[in-house]
């Protein structure tokens, strides 16, 4: 965009140039002012006037990626109208819904840059606007995920039930807590489902006991102390059994690592005892090598009922697993 350096406007041109754009900024007629001040950026003239001139016309005329590129090139210089261009950049932001980023970005400002008073009371009065904006949009998405998955339910439909908990697990669950501590002992629910229930929860670390029916058996949590279920207690229990398979056949053990996430997911919060545990590891590695064509070592009769017994569980488990889940 830049003309070459030995060739500048006439004074009065560049007067006249700036005037006129302002003029037209101000009577809102912002394509004939952002051609005024783009004229004047192509021979090198940056005053603070001029490019937050540019900068409110993109805004105006919905060129908020052109807009919002500028903002951030003229907040990187870091230079003595860096609080003006700030100011703007915060205005676009807001003006894009972009609440939460409004609210992040003043804390950051807020913890390295000392704000005059009156613009300090401006932007504190812009963050609390923001703040409380961000709490509604994000409840209002959050009671429309919960009416969907509600019809989602009367329709029996547990792939769109899960993907909708699955987009509310960064939204506040408080609102709807009693429906979803009822959705977990519903005989009827989908444990798929149901473990990404609890996730929300233990993501929003919910403090108060909870409890779940799942699979015919019944336990009460405490979301607050758990952990997703690839962090879980059953997953590191089993994985322990398996520690050498990662290292003499890591791609053996990748596809063990997706049965038994799989197998855990629709388990969850459920925990394998020790012996379970042993036979799962066992089953786990044999049903992958199946899969890959790899042999495996004899064992017992009494153990190989076991394993087999365990590895048609972890078959069911995985197809429920798959019909509802998205990797």
């Amino acid at each position: 965009m830049d003309k070459e350096n030995n060739v500048v406007l006439f004074p009065g041109l560049k007067t006249r140039l700036e005037r006129e754009g302002m003029k037209e900024l101000q009577e809102k007629n912002y394509t004939d002012a952002i051609g005024k001040f783009e004229q004047l950026l192509d021979y090198g003239y940056r005053q603070p006037e001029i490019l937050t001139g540019r900068l409110i016309c993109l805004m105006e005329l919905g060129r908020h990626e052109e807009a919002e590129e500028m903002s951030l090139q003229l907040l990187a210089a870091k230079d003595k109208d860096y609080l003006q261009y700030l100011h703007i950049h915060l205005t676009l932001l807001f003006q894009l819904g972009r609440y939460d980023e409004v609210v992040e970005l003043l804390d950051e400002v807020y913890a390295t840059e000392k704000i005059p008073t009156p613009l300090k009371t401006s932007f504190d009065q812009l963050q609390k606007v923001s703040r409380k904006m961000a709490e509604d949009k994000s409840q209002t998405t959050a009671d429309q995920l919960i009416h969907n998955f509600e019809k989602a339910r009367k329709s029996k439909d547990a792939s769109l039930q899960w993907q909708l908990i699955q987009k509310c697990h960064s939204l506040d669950v408080s609102p709807h807590v009693q429906k979803m501590e009822a959705y977990l002992l519903d005989e009827e629910a989908d444990p798929v489902v149901q473990t990404a229930v609890l996730e929300w929860l233990v993501k929003q670390e919910i403090e108060f006991p909870v409890t779940i029916h799942k699979m015919k058996e019944t336990m009460t949590v405490v979301p607050e102390n758990l952990t997703t279920v690839e962090e879980s207690e059953g997953m590191k229990q089993v994985l322990q059994h398996l520690h050498l398979l990662e290292q003499q056949n890591p791609s053996l053990y990748d596809l063990v690592y997706k049965l038994l996430h799989r197998y855990m997911y629709v388990r969850y919060p459920m925990v394998p005892t020790e012996e379970d545990g042993t036979v799962l590891a066992a089953a786990l590695q044999k049903l992958a090598s199946s899969y890959l064509q790899i042999d495996q070592p004899a064992v017992t009769e009494e153990e190989a009922q076991r394993i087999a017994s365990m590895m048609e569980e972890i078959i069911t488990l995985e197809a429920k697993y798959l019909t509802v889940a998205e990797e």
